[in-house]
C-alpha cells in the first residue's frame, strides 16, 4: 500500500505544496468519483500498482467533432476502435467494461492493453458513442482516433515470429529427445525423429534466425557492432553444422533443437525489450493542438497543411496552433507564445497584425486568417519534423564486441586445428569449433539485459517517469550536464493562485460558475483556476468571450457572471457587477525543484536554464535556483537553444524541455525528457516523458540508471566467467549437443536471476531507507539505521 507521502489515488509522489492525499485535484476528482458511484472496488484490483497521475487538465471540455465524424463514416456501423490514454492495470479494464455496460445500446468492449486500443460493438440507433467518450473522460481515460503506423506492425510482426518460432523450439525438442534417451539409431522412426527436427529447426532459421542475421549484417555494413553479430554466428554455425551432421551421419554436430531454442529465446528477450518502451510510446495520443488539416475560406472544406500557400485565407480552431505565419482577419484574438518563447501570458492581436507559427489560439472561437507563408517554409513544420538522433551507440561495448567475436573465431579453428592435427576425424574437429561458437553466443545476456531494462522502466515508472527509447540508462550514466527550460518545466505549466482562501471561501453555486467560465478557456488564469476549483459536473450554460476583457456568462435565473481584469487583482469574479472574490497569481517551481538542483549539483552535473523568456523573469527563477549567472540564458529562440546546447555538448548533455522552442535542443542532446502537459509534441520525440508536478524524479531516474548498470555488469562478469569454462570445455571435446542444450536454458535462468536479485536488494534497501524517514525525520539516525 502507498504510505502517507503518495498519492491516495495514483500512488505517485505528493508534492509538498499540496496538504491532502493527492497529487493534484485530478486525482482528488476520480478518487471522489469513484467512491460516490459504487465504483471503489477499482482499488483492490489496482492492489499495490502505482497509475498515472489525473492531469486535471485531462478532464476539461474536449472537442469530439472527430468522433461524430468517425462513428458516420467507419464500416461497418456499430463497430469503433479507438486509441485510449490513461489505462495501467486490471482495474482500469474493469471500470471501463463497468462505465460502458452503464450506456444502452452497448454490446461488447475490448480493451488492448498492450496494443492501447479500445474496441467496442454497440446499436447505432441506441448508443451515443459521445457520451460514452465524456464518461470516460471524467474517470481519467481519453479516447483518439486509432492508431495505425509501422511502429504497431514491426511490434505485430515481432510478436508473430516470436509465437511461430515457439512451436519450433517445441517441436525440436520434442523430435530430439527420444535420442537424447538412448533411442538406437537403427530404430524404425529415428530417421523420421531427425527429420522433423531438422525441418523444424529451418523453419526456426527463416522465420526467427532470418531475424538476427540481417541485423547483424546491418550492423557490420554499418560498421556498429551491435550484440547481433556473436548471435548470429552460433545460429549459423550450429544449422550449418547441424544440416552437415544429419546428411554425414554424425551424431555429435546435430543442435536442432539448440538453434530452434535459442533463436526463440532471443525473440523472447528482444520483444520483452521493446515491449515496454513501446507500452509507454502508447501512453500519450497525439496532441490535438496540433493540426492534420485546415479549412479554407474560399470553399470552407478541410484540405491538407500542403494546401496552405501566401495569400490562402483559412480558419483556425480554438485550441489549435497556427500553422503557418499568416495576417489576421478576424476583429481580434487571444494567442499564447509559450510554444515559441515560453512566454505564459496571454498577447492580444486585432485585426491586421500578424500571427507567429506555432502560436496557440487560446479564445474560446475560430479565426480567420490570411497564410504569409507556405506550409513548407513554416516554423511549426520545420519544428514537428525534427528527429532526435538514432539509438546511442556504446562505442567501448562495441571496441569489446569486436574483440570478443574476433577471439571467439580465433580459438574455435584454432581448437578444430589442434584437434585435427592430433588425429581426430574431420567430425570431431567440426564439432569442436561448433561447439565453441554454440557457448559463446551471448544468450544469457540476450534475456537477462531485456529484464533488467523492464525492471529499471518499472521502477522509472514508480517516479512517475515513462521511458520511450532503448539505451536511455546508458545515456544517463555519461550525463554531466542538466539543462532545463523555465516555464513548464521548472515552473509549473500555469501560474499558481497566491490568494487560495478567496476560493475557499465561495459557496457552492459560486464555485459551480466559476467552474463553467473557466471550463472551455485556455487562458493561462483560465487554466490555473481551473486547476484550483477542480473538474465537476460539466454546465450546459454558454460561456461567451470578449477578447482582452474577460468570460461571462447567464445562468438560469437570468444573472451575470462574469470573470474579467480588474485593478487590485489579475481577474475578479463578479455577479450582475457585483464583485464575488479577486484572484493573483504568479509563477511557481515546481514542487522540490531547489532540492533537485542541489542534489544534482552534489554530484557533480551542471545546471542550466535556457529560455525564451524576458530576462526579469529568468533571473528571478535562478535565483531561487541558486544559479549564477553563466548558468542562465533568457529570451532564446529555437535555433539559439540548439547552438547553445551544440556548443557545450561533449555528448553529456540532459535536456527537459516541454516547448515546440525546445524541439532543436532536444536533437542535439545526449538524452531529453519532457513533462507531459496535454499541449506539447515533445513527449512524442523525447526519451522520456513525466507526470505530475514534481521534479524530484531527475535524481532519481540516475539511480535506477545505476542499478541498471549494476544489473548488467554483474550479469557480464557472470556471462565471461560462462564462457570461459564453456570454451575450455569445448576445446577438451566435452560439449556434446546435449550438454549445450542442457547449458543454455541453465545460464539464462543464472543470469535472470542475478537481474532479480540486484533489483530485489535495492528494493529492500529503499523501503529500509522510507522506515528511517518516518521514524526519524530530519535526524542523523535515520541514516545510522538504513545502513543495518
Amino acid at each position: 500500500m502507498p504510505s502517507h507521502s503518495s498519492c491516495k489515488h495514483c500512488g505517485s509522489p505528493i508534492p509538498a505544496n499540496r496538504d491532502d492525499v493527492f497529487c493534484c485535484s485530478g486525482c482528488a476528482y476520480v478518487f471522489d468519483l469513484l467512491h460516490q458511484q459504487g465504483l471503489d472496488h477499482f482499488y483492490d484490483l489496482k492492489g499495490g500498482l502505482s497509475l498515472a497521475p489525473v492531469s486535471p487538465q485531462s478532464l476539461r471540455e474536449r472537442d469530439y467533432e472527430w468522433l461524430m465524424e468517425l462513428r458516420r463514416t467507419v464500416v461497418p456501423q456499430g463497430e469503433l476502435r479507438l486509441a485510449l490514454q490513461g489505462i495501467s492495470c486490471v482495474g482500469c479494464i474493469w471500470l471501463i467494461e463497468k462505465v460502458f455496460a452503464r450506456h444502452a445500446g452497448g454490446l461488447r468492449v475490448n480493451v488492448d492493453v498492450v496494443h492501447g486500443d479500445l474496441s467496442f460493438y454497440y446499436d447505432p440507433a441506441v448508443f451515443d458513442v459521445v457520451a460514452f467518450a465524456k464518461d470516460m473522460q471524467a474517470f481519467g481515460y481519453l479516447v483518439g482516433p486509432p492508431r495505425e503506423g509501422e511502429e504497431r506492425k514491426q511490434s505485430s510482426a515481432l510478436e508473430r515470429r516470436m509465437g511461430v518460432c515457439g512451436a519450433f523450439a517445441m517441436n525440436a525438442m520434442a523430435f530430439c529427445l527420444p535420442a537424447y534417451c538412448g533411442m538406437p539409431a537403427d530404430f524404425v522412426f529415428a530417421p523420421w525423429f531427425d527429420m522433423i527436427a531438422a525441418i523444424s529447426a529451418t523453419l526456426a532459421m527463416l522465420v526467427g534466425g532470418s531475424y538476427f542475421i540481417e541485423k547483424a549484417w546491418r550492423s557490420l555494413q554499418a560498421g556498429a557492432l551491435h550484440i547481433e553479430p556473436p548471435i548470429a554466428l552460433g545460429i549459423i554455425a550450429a544449422y550449418v553444422g547441424s544440416i552437415a551432421g544429419w546428411i554425414a551421419g554424425v551424431p555429435g554436430l546435430k543442435f536442432f533443437d539448440f538453434v530452434a531454442i535459442f533463436i526463440f529465446l532471443m525473440l523472447v528477450g528482444r520483444w520483452a525489450q521493446q515491449a515496454a518502451v513501446e507500452r509507454n510510446r502508447r501512453k500519450l495520443m497525439r496532441d490535438t493542438s496540433i493540426p492534420d488539416a485546415v479549412t479554407l475560406l474560399e470553399d470552407d472544406k478541410t484540405h491538407p497543411l500542403s494546401a496552405l500557400k501566401p495569400g490562402v485565407c483559412f480558419v483556425i480552431k480554438p485550441g489549435q496552433s497556427i500553422p503557418v505565419a499568416c495576417r489576421l482577419l478576424s476583429s481580434q484574438a487571444a494567442v499564447s507564445l509559450e510554444w515559441i518563447n515560453g512566454e505564459s501570458e496571454a498577447q492580444m492581436r486585432e485585426v491586421g497584425q500578424l500571427l507567429p507559427s506555432g502560436a496557440l489560439n487560446i479564445g474560446s472561437r475560430g479565426l480567420k486568417a490570411e497564410a504569409l507563408e507556405g506550409w513548407q517554409d513554416s516554423t511549426l513544420r520545420r519544428l514537428l519534423e525534427a528527429r532526435r538522433s538514432g539509438e546511442f551507440r556504446d562505442l567501448k561495448l562495441e571496441r569489446l564486441l569486436r574483440w570478443y567475436l574476433g577471439i571467439v573465431v580465433v580459438i574455435g579453428i584454432a581448437g578444430a586445428a589442434w584437434w585435427a592435427w592430433h588425429g581426430a576425424g574431420m567430425a570431431q574437429s567440426v564439432q569442436v569449433m561448433i561447439s565453441i561458437f554454440v557457448v559463446s553466443c551471448p544468450c544469457a545476456l540476450g534475456v537477462a539485459v531485456p529484464l533488467a531494462e523492464e525492471l529499471a522502466t518499472a521502477r522509472a515508472e514508480k517516479l512517475g517517469v515513462f521511458v520511450r527509447t532503448l539505451g536511455l540508462w546508458k545515456r544517463l550514466m555519461r550525463v554531466q550536464r542538466a539543462v532545463f527550460d523555465k516555464t513548464g518545466t521548472l515552473t509549473l505549466e500555469n501560474p499558481v493562485l497566491e490568494n487560495r482562501e478567496a476560493l475557499n471561501q465561495l459557496d457552492d453555486q459560486t464555485r459551480r460558475a466559476l467552474r463553467t467560465l473557466v471550463t472551455g478557456n485556455l487562458h493561462p488564469v483560465s487554466r490555473s483556476l481551473f486547476d484550483a476549483v477542480g473538474p465537476g459536473v460539466q454546465s450546459v450554460n454558454e460561456v461567451h468571450e470578449v477578447i482582452g476583457q474577460g468570460l461571462f456568462f447567464t445562468d438560469e435565473s437570468e444573472q451575470e457572471w462574469t470573470l474579467c481584469r480588474f485593478s487590485g487583482a489579475d481577474v475578479v469574479l463578479t455577479l450582475d457587477g457585483m464583485v464575488m472574490a479577486g484572484f493573483c497569481f504568479r509563477d511557481e517551481l515546481r514542487p522540490e525543484s531547489l532540492n533537485e538542483v542541489r542534489t544534482l549539483r552534489q554530484r557533480g552535473i551542471s545546471v542550466h536554464i535556457l529560455s525564451g523568456d524576458r530576462e526579469a523573469k529568468v533571473a528571478h527563477i535562478a535565483a531561487q535556483l541558486g544559479l549564477k549567472n553563466k548558468d542562465w540564458q533568457a529570451g532564446l529562440t529555437p535555433e539559439q537553444k540548439a547552438a547553445w546546447v551544440t556548443e557545450q555538448n561533449d555528448n553529456n548533455t540532459l535536456y527537459i524541455g516541454d516547448g515546440a522552442n525546445d524541439s532543436l535542443a532536444f536533437d542535439v542532446a545526449l538524452c531529453a525528457g519532457s513533462p507531459v502537459t496535454g499541449r506539447s509534441f515533445l513527449e512524442q520525440k523525447a526519451d522520456f516523458f513525466f507526470l505530475g508536478h514534481s521534479l524530484r524524479f531527475v535524481s532519481g531516474l540516475m539511480d535506477v540508471a545505476r542499478l541498471h548498470r549494476s544489473a548488467t555488469r554483474r550479469v557480464f562478469v557472470f556471462s565471461v566467467t560462462y564462457n570461459v569454462v564453456t570454451i575450455v570445455a569445448g576445446l577438451m571435446g566435452l560439449l556434446s549437443p546435449l550438454v549445450a542444450a542442457i547449458l543454455m536454458p541453465l545460464s539464462s535462468v543464472a543470469t535472470l536471476s542475478i537481474v532479480a536479485l540486484t533489483f530485489a536488494g535495492k528494493k529492500q534497501t529503499s523501503e529500509k531507507d522510507s522506515l528511517a524517514d518516518n521514524l526519524f525525520p530530519n535526524n542523523q539516525t535515520a541514516g545510522h539505521l538504513a545502513t543495518l
